[in-house]
């Protein structure tokens, strides 16, 4: 009898479920034969002759974008170049390219990969490529043309400057070999008694690569007290490297990130699967709010346990998994499949793709829908908005004059000319421009008429159109003029004004000419308050524990 009253009571439930798959899966159909019927009409009766697999491919971006930008569509032709931003690996010759002036300039060649072997320099203009020019080509092209199967080469013709005035041009034969981002640029100690490491990205082997870089660090500094980890502007990569990188640090069989999507089958819990490396040593992890994804799941994780203090600013609040699918014509999708939770339980997802504003624009989960979780300490941490950091600090802010000079790439041509005249310079940490290197600065971007509007000078433009086209300009022109004329001499003294930034700015990059990613990174921590704050923590073990304890 009671079986029979569950069965009663049980029918209904699945037969709503079964008409909604049903319903679901005819709409689907319904629509698809819309779709094909619109499309063959289109194709033949449009007034202008269409192209169909351009038609096509802006309606499945089209379709896609109403999702999440992380769920992307890639034809034969792009599979390649996905493939690279996932794995990290591929054939070429280690360099970065920007195009300026309709040619593309190498902005920074990698150590001791092929171009550096064959001694391509950062400045140097690329004008062809196996014989094709690569005049007025978009940097994506020119890098398709650099990218190769490992051992194949590849012919450079490249111009250089030969002193202030002349160039020169080479001809380089390139063999291209297997290549991988580097994943931690600079490790080194930034104090007598504090280490750092510095991850740019979660490539194949971020793992090891951080583990031989702290296990290093201990070797040559046994005294060392403590260690920062700089994820600050890392987007993130593979999964299982955020897993490894937290096992560092905590010990075997500990959970680190649960992934729950719609398909239950394809639900997965990750755990640290080795002994931890060091379970006591003190960590400070440095976060921005462009460190993403895995960066997350790592400060998150560390967080969770108690493990390390998060110093900088809340993160990005990427919670999204994605995986790839393979689809036909050798064509592929990448489409979000499932959130992803670290150990506390929260998602740090910030943005809601499934609800979004009239207009198009997502909608960020607001405070009052964000739900209160606990580290293992008993520390209140909070999901739906990123990392929140242990220890809040400014963002960065860049004047408008440093940002103009180095987007004008004034910067660039300047340090190019400027390591011309010298082989070599002093050690990245005692490097400094002169006051006469800075004053032939502000003579050289004087020199290319330099100009740019302030944001002030933006909004009083805007201020005339909107006055004119209301009548009401004539009232306060004079006003006007006046405060145009301050807004501008005061910008010729920006260069006064700003000088220590701009100077930083120019040392950096000087530095990375002669020393590459690694003495970049190194010179720039010199003037660095976020890692200054790291190394202030860790040098106060009673501060640290404090933060690392429960509010009563």
């Amino acid at each position: 009898m009671n079986r029979k009253i569950i069965l009663l009571l049980t029918l209904p439930v699945v037969l709503f479920i079964a008409t909604a798959a049903t319903d679901k899966y005819f709409q689907l159909s319904k629509n698809m034969d819309v779709f094909a019927s619109l499309y063959k009409e289109v194709n033949t009766y449009y007034v202008d002759d269409v192209e169909p697999s351009k038609l096509m491919r802006n309606c499945i971006d089209g379709m896609l974008k109403t999702l999440d930008p992380f769920t992307n569509y890639y034809s034969q032709s792009q599979i390649e170049n996905a493939r690279i931003q996932q794995g990290g690996k591929f054939g070429g010759i280690g360099i970065e390219i920007e195009v300026m002036n309709n040619y593309p300039v190498v902005t920074a060649v990698w150590k001791d990969q092929p171009a550096d072997k064959a001694g391509v320099k950062t400045g140097d203009i690329i004008k062809s490529i196996d014989g094709s020019t690569t005049q007025g080509r978009k940097k994506d092209d020119i890098e398709k043309f650099l990218i190769g199967e490992p051992k194949s080469r590849v012919l450079l013709q490249i111009e250089r400057k030969a002193s202030l005035l002349d160039t020169k041009m080479l001809n380089l034969n390139l063999s291209r070999e297997e290549i991988q981002e580097t994943n931690v640029p600079f490790f080194g100690m930034v104090s007598p008694e504090v280490g750092c490491i510095k991850l740019k990205i979660f490539n194949e082997n971020a793992g090891r690569d951080v583990k031989d870089a702290f296990d290093s660090l201990k070797r040559s500094n046994p005294d060392m007290k403590g260690v920062i980890l700089d994820l600050r502007g890392n987007p993130g990569g593979l999964l299982v490297e955020a897993v490894n990188i937290v096992n560092i640090f905590i010990d075997k069989d500990k959970l680190v990130v649960t992934t729950k999507g719609k398909v239950e089958e394809w639900n997965n819990t990750f755990k640290t699967k080795a002994d931890a490396t060091d379970l006591k040593i003190p960590v400070v992890v440095l976060t921005s709010s462009t460190s993403a994804s895995a960066s997350e799941i790592v400060s998150g994780s560390l967080q969770d346990y108690d493990r390390a203090v998060v110093v900088g600013q809340k993160t990005y609040g990427k919670g999204l998994v994605q995986v790839t699918k393979p689809l036909s014509y050798n064509t592929m999708l990448k489409v979000t499949t499932a959130k992803y939770y670290i150990p506390s339980g929260r998602c740090i997802q910030a943005l809601n793709y499934a609800e979004k504003n009239e207009d198009g624009s997502v909608k960020r989960i607001p405070d009052s829908l964000k739900v209160e979780f606990k580290t293992q300490a008993g520390r209140k941490v909070w999901d739906g908005g990123g990392v929140d950091p242990d220890v809040l600090m400014p963002k960065p802010e860049h004047s408008k004059v440093a940002d103009e000079l180095y987007e004008q790439h004034l910067v660039f041509d300047f340090v190019t000319a400027y390591t011309l005249q010298r082989n070599n310079i002093e050690d990245p940490a005692t490097f400094k421009l002169t006051d006469k290197d800075y004053n032939d600065f502000v003579a050289y971007i004087k020199s290319k008429n330099f100009t740019y509007k302030t944001d002030s000078e933006v909004k009083l433009d805007k201020l005339k159109e909107v006055a004119t086209d209301e009548k009401y300009f004539d009232a306060f022109k004079g006003n006007y003029e006046s405060l145009k004329k301050k807004l501008a001499n005061d910008k010729e003294q920006d260069l006064v004004k700003y000088k220590t930034e701009i100077v930083t700015v120019l040392e950096n990059e000087i530095v990375g000419r002669y020393y590459y990613a690694y003495g970049k990174v190194k010179k720039s921590y010199q003037n660095d308050p976020e890692v200054a704050k790291a190394i202030e923590l860790l040098n106060k073990p009673e501060q640290m524990k404090e933060l690392l304890t429960a509010k009563k």
